[in-house]
């Protein structure tokens, strides 16, 4: 019995003095992995505020020059009124509002515009469309100024005296002789765009304007007019002029009413079980004037509750666990974790590189990528020996289809050429668009002579496509198109990029609407500076 104790004594002191390091290993581990989950969990979320942040900024800027686009296209449209030009140039007012007051009611019905103004030389309001009993004072915002400065058309987003932000477009006319008419001013709310952000980054914005900007009786009495419920008093130096629906969460107004946040960028919030990241930017009119603040509002709860739930039943888990199977769970647990806050953070990423590798209008690949797909083909070139050619087309004549047709039509045709190049190239074969009208297509292992056949089918198709634009007559284009084969002579991304532009030139100089060999062009007589590579 002695024995048999001693025995068992001895056993558990072994056990001890092996159980008590190994977990206080494996505890020490949990908690420096633990760690490390939430480091990388909260850089993770840091990062995805950041770029959501970022979309959000961008989608904004696009939309607004879609916006602008679309005050261009109408712009355009009352410019070749010739009756309307008469009435500016005589100032008569009433035939002016005859002749622009059915056309501004189709625009404000159709594209959401809401102001419409002309004023003389010296800037002075000839008539509202949109507030006819309002006229004869002088016109003194940013974008008239600078249209005036400039001789051409200025456009921005300017703060009214509502308290709300519009997008204006002014145009000056000129007469036959040069001279000038006066000024012509086509105006929309941008509560669309803020509307574009939310729902594409899928974000909450609100707007707080600064109110040494604003009168308080005009600013409560707009708020009223666009049904919105005016509070002057909530904070000291700042009133909310735009709230996103579903609500603000009331901690951030707290913090503004307390003076918590002063100048921070980003602050961390709580809204019951919600988690938010409310990202402060500066808000800015076009003349350059911070009249407010943009807050951001990232919703981070399903990160965040991961982290809070995960990390917390890691604790509890390895505390029971010893040997490898602990060690395997914490493994598994911390990768699981981590692929469940990134996936969110992969879809953003994607979102922002499909930004940055393609063009907005063509969907095809942009400038920069052009010289990255490029340098990636020779790098391939040099293990396989097999040649690349390049393909540059450029649009003949664009400039006279914008002038004739207008900006958006010139889109149109860029875009379905676009869609026209991608149609009729091999699958391992990459198009870009280089820049203005100019598009590449980059053929791997082809030589000249293949590469002139799918050329030479591209621009027949195009000299034979009808690009219908709206209700307007069928618009015809053909395109000139460089071919270049990498050799001895043109062994880099940037020197094939320039054989395949002189070439496109010389096509061009022997009469458009052709197709031409890099090869065959004498750069002597073709007097073009080479493209210069991009940094």
């Amino acid at each position: 019995m002695v024995f048999l104790r001693k025995t068992g004594g001895e056993t558990q002191r072994l056990r001890m003095w092996f159980l008590l390091p190994l977990a206080s290993v494996l505890v020490l581990a949990t908690l420096l992995i633990v760690t490390l989950i939430r480091l990388k969990a909260t850089g993770d979320i840091n990062r995805y505020t950041e770029e959501t942040s970022a979309l959000a900024e961008h989608v904004y800027r696009d939309q607004i020059e879609l916006s602008a686009n679309m005050l261009g296209a109408a712009m355009e449209a009352l410019s070749n009124d010739r009756s309307l030009r008469q009435s500016l140039a005589r100032g008569d007012r009433e035939h002016l509002l005859q002749s622009s007051a059915s056309m501004f009611a189709e625009l404000k019905k159709k594209y959401d515009i809401t102001h419409l103004y002309f004023s003389g030389p010296n800037r002075a309001n000839i008539l509202r469309v949109h507030q006819p009993e309002h006229f004869g004072d002088t016109i003194n915002r940013s974008t008239t100024l600078q249209a005036q400065q400039q001789n051409k058309t200025s456009y921005g987003v300017e703060l009214g005296a509502l308290g709300t932000f519009t997008l204006r477009l002014v145009t000056p006319w000129f007469g036959p002789d040069g001279q000038l008419l006066g000024f012509v001013e086509l105006g929309m709310e941008i509560d669309h765009v803020l509307r574009a952000v939310q729902r594409q980054a899928n974000v909450k914005t609100s707007i707080l304007i600064d109110k040494k900007f604003l009168d308080r009786q005009s600013w409560e009495s707009g708020m009223g007019i666009l049904g919105r419920v005016p509070d002057w008093n909530r904070f000291p130096d700042m009133v909310v002029s735009i709230q996103s629906k579903g609500n603000t969460p009331p901690e951030l107004f707290r913090l503004l009413e307390r003076g918590l946040i002063g100048e921070q960028k980003v602050v961390p919030l709580m809204a019951g079980i919600s988690e938010y990241r409310a990202v402060i930017q500066p808000l800015k009119d076009v003349a350059g004037r911070s009249v407010g603040r943009v807050v951001t509002l990232v919703d981070i709860s399903p990160q965040a509750k991961t982290l809070q739930a995960k990390t917390l039943d890691a604790l509890a888990r390895e505390s029971a666990w010893v040997g490898g199977m602990a060690c395997m769970t914490l493994l598994g647990f911390f990768y699981w974790l981590v692929g469940k806050v990134g996936r969110q953070l992969d879809q953003a990423q994607q979102r922002l590189r499909e930004l940055a590798d393609h063009d907005g209008l063509t969907g095809l690949f942009n400038h920069r990528m052009h010289y990255l797909r490029l340098r990636e083909e020779f790098a391939r070139s040099g293990r396989t020996g097999q040649p690349i050619s390049l393909l540059l087309l450029d649009i003949d004549n664009f400039k006279q289809i914008n002038d004739r047709y207008g900006h958006l039509a010139g889109d149109l045709v860029l875009k379905s050429i676009g869609d026209l190049v991608v149609g009729t190239c091999r699958e391992v074969d990459i198009a870009c668009r280089y820049g203005g009208e100019e598009i590449t297509l980059i053929l791997p292992e082809t030589g000249t002579d293949a590469a002139m056949i799918p050329a030479e089918r591209l621009r027949k198709i195009i000299e034979g496509h009808a690009f219908d634009f709206e209700d307007k007559e069928s618009i015809h284009v053909t395109v000139s198109i460089g071919v270049a084969t990498s050799s001895e002579q043109l062994a880099s991304a940037a020197e094939l990029t320039n054989a395949a532009d002189r070439a496109m030139y010389r096509a061009k100089e022997k009469g458009r609407n052709r197709v031409e060999r890099a090869e065959d062009c004498v750069e002597e007589e073709s007097g073009i500076a080479p493209v210069p590579a991009p940094p």
